[in-house]
Parts: structure tokens; sequence; C-alpha cells
């Protein structure tokens, strides 16, 4: 009776060697498998497959611009030429405007770049028109005059802050305004007490608006000027 229970024993520590073996071969197989799929994947002809434009040469001494960082929110036609302003040394290489213009994209447009046919873009003309097509609607809806009159300072803004972001807003704005024009709307966005003073002021410059706004701020934090709760409006 022992016996055969160190027979059955024996066979069963067998059997969990032989099974042990097995998954070792095939954890070892499957290390090999994953080594050569990674070797294939990094392998110099493919990495030139996912460049957008092969054989970019890069000169030694260019030195790769700062670029501010288009997010696929902002103008598309003021970003096309900031990039070709700041790429200004080398404008005529069109191989390297397609391969640095990466780095001035973020965010979901680099994704868009990224996913792009290197079939299809040959030339800078052919990157250039694929991004204006997808990012046209930026122009069809970016913002107005209306839009720009709508705004409101946020509580938890200062009027420098504020000023500045109305501003940016107003920089997209097409056609452009006249400084006349920003002074008359940016007024138009402050409620009553505010608005009656800056339109008093007759002031030629926004910069100067905007200094006139931070005095009625502080007036009204000091309890000299009545805290305003309605916007006023040009008649």
């Amino acid at each position: 009776m022992s016996s055969i229970i160190d027979l059955t024993i024996k066979q069963s520590k067998k059997n969990k060697v032989v099974k042990e073996d097995e998954l070792n071969k095939f954890i070892a197989l499957e290390q090999r498998r994953r080594a050569f799929e990674g070797i294939h994947l990094y392998y110099p002809i493919k990495a030139a497959e996912m460049c957008l434009v092969p054989n970019v040469v890069i000169p030694k001494k260019f030195r790769v611009p700062e670029f501010i960082k288009y997010t696929g929110t902002q103008c598309y036609i003021t970003h096309l030429k900031a990039y070709c302003n700041k790429m200004v040394e080398v404008v005529d290489d069109e191989k390297l405007l397609i391969h640095f213009f990466q780095d001035s994209l973020s965010d979901i447009s680099l994704t868009w770049y990224m996913r792009l046919d290197n079939t299809k873009v040959k030339k800078w003309k052919d990157l250039v028109d694929a991004f204006m097509r997808q990012y046209k609607f930026n122009i069809d809806v970016g913002p107005d005059r209306l839009s720009l009159q709508a705004m409101e300072k946020d509580n938890k803004d200062s009027i420098r802050e504020y000023a500045r972001i109305w501003s940016e807003v107003a920089a997209q704005v097409n056609p452009s305004m006249l400084e006349k024009e920003m002074i008359a709307l940016f007024s138009n966005t402050f409620k009553a007490s505010y608005f009656e003073y800056l339109v008093r002021s007759s002031v030629q410059h926004f910069s100067d608006l905007v200094v006139i706004a931070e005095g009625i701020e502080q007036a009204i934090g000091l309890g000299k000027i009545a805290y305003p709760t309605e916007k006023e409006r040009f008649h």
C-alpha cells in the first residue's frame, strides 16, 4: 500500500515538472515572438515609412525655432503665417517645412498630423491644403463683433486680465477692427457704473481705456462708486 502511495506521489511530481517545463517553454517562445515583432517594428525601413516626408536633410547650423503651438482652436491662417516667418531661414526647403510643422502643433492637431498619409503629402502645398481643410471651421465659426460685445468680465478676473483675454479674441475678428471700434465694443461689455465713466473718458487708445477701467475698479473696491449690477449699452 505504501509503495502505491509513493508511486502516485512520484507520478504527480513528474507531471508537475512536465507542466512547468511546458509553461517555461511557452513563456520563452512568447518572449522571442515579442522580441522579433519589436525588431520588425523598429527596423530602419519601417521607421522611414512612418515619416511624413523621407530623406530630410537638416542643415548643421540650423536651429529649430520656438513655435507658438497650434491646438486646433486658433486661426489657422495666422498660424501658417507665423510658422513661415519663424522658418524664413529655410523657407525654400519644402521638406524641412513639412517635417518641422509637427513641432508647431500640440494636442489634437498634432494627432491629426501624425495620421496624415505620406503618399498624399508630397509638397508643402499639400500639407497646407490639408491643414486648411481640417481647420477651416475656425474661420467659419470664429468670433465676430456681436460675440465680442456679448463678453463679460468674470468677477475673479482683474481688469487687466479681462482686457488681455478680450483683446486676444478681438484679434481673431475678420475684418480687423480699428482701435476706435475696439474701445466702443470693449466699453459695451461692462456694467452700468463702469460704462458711464468709460464713455465719458473719450480716450483714443485701448490701453488708456484699460487704465481708466482699473481706476473704476479700485474706486468700487473703496466704496466710492456703487457696485454695478447691470450692463449698459450704446444706443
